[in-house]
């Protein structure tokens, strides 16, 4: 009887050590035979092989930490590079290139004015708070100008006519009571030019963006 409990002891603690850790015994040179291992050395091994599945579980725990903090920096990431896109969107809006909408005016005007007159107006429509503006289908952009054309003038190379409309996204009542001031640009020019002026609020307006090369010829950004 003793020594079919003994037998049975011996194929619990191999059982044991062989779900700790087979594929350790596995890389062996030659196999371990259990049965010739002397209690001392079975306790020996089984203490060997715990501590290494104590090391292994530690392992697996700082890998699994490390994972998460790849993700949370992906996450991080992506949440930077929304930011990112987002300040580039709004750059690109507002710099001329893509199209916007929003609430605004829209002035209509008439008159036989000169290249500095229209660029006075639009400087002047810019000031009273417009954060884009457009003259007929023309972005306007930090690089459009009114110049004298073949017979008319021009804007971005585009003709304009007698009668055009200046469109601008911004607080219509504030872009209105700037326009329309007593003393104003607009006062001065049907002064100097036979000019009308009508300015109507819009609740929806949508500028197209221009379509010049925006791109700096000369300049280069700060490293």
């Amino acid at each position: 009887m003793a020594a079919r409990m003994a037998q049975l002891s011996l194929f619990v603690v191999a059982l044991v050590i062989g779900v700790l850790l087979v594929g350790q015994l596995r890389s062996q040179a030659r196999p371990i035979e259990l049965s010739s291992l002397s209690a001392q050395e079975l306790s020996t091994l089984i203490e060997t092989l715990s501590t290494r599945n104590v090391e292994l579980t530690d392992g697996l725990a700082d890998l699994r930490e490390q994972i998460r903090d790849y993700e949370r920096a992906e996450l991080q990431g992506q949440s930077a590079l929304e930011l990112t896109e987002e300040d580039l969107a709004r750059l690109a809006a507002f710099a001329g290139l893509d199209a916007v909408e929003g609430q605004g005016i829209e002035i209509q005007v008439d008159g036989a004015f000169d290249p500095t007159a229209v660029n006075d107006l639009i400087y002047e429509v810019r000031n009273a708070g417009a954060e884009a503006v457009a003259v007929d289908d023309i972005r306007i952009t930090a690089r459009s100008v009114a110049v004298q054309g073949a017979g008319t003038l021009e804007i971005d190379g585009v003709p304009i006519g007698r009668s055009f409309t200046i469109r601008a996204i911004g607080s219509p009542a504030g872009l209105r009571a700037n326009m329309e001031r007593p003393g104003g640009i607009l006062t001065l020019l049907q002064q100097s030019f036979d000019a009308v002026f009508v300015i109507e609020p819009r609740t929806q307006l949508r500028l197209p963006g221009t379509e010049r090369d925006l791109a700096p010829q000369v300049a280069r950004p700060v490293e």
